[in-house]
């Protein structure tokens, strides 16, 4: 799942949660210090869900896992 998720992400853009994956895996990645929560929303509606960004760590672990 993680490598799922690292895949789909650029450094310095923000994705909305459910854009990404469930809650759960997203935390895991967030506790591990890959990504980043950002507080609030860059959306209205059912995309109304916490952005998420790579962390630099998260971007090592994406090259380190040639993703």
């Amino acid at each position: 799942m993680k490598p799922d998720i690292l895949v789909k992400m650029t450094r310095g853009v923000y994705y909305p949660g459910n854009h990404l994956g469930k809650n759960k895996d997203l935390e895991e990645l967030v506790t591990e210090g890959l990504l980043e929560r950002m507080q609030g929303s860059l959306f209205c509606g059912s995309d109304n869900q916490a952005p998420y960004c790579l962390t630099d760590e998260g971007c090592r672990e994406k090259r380190k896992n040639n993703v």
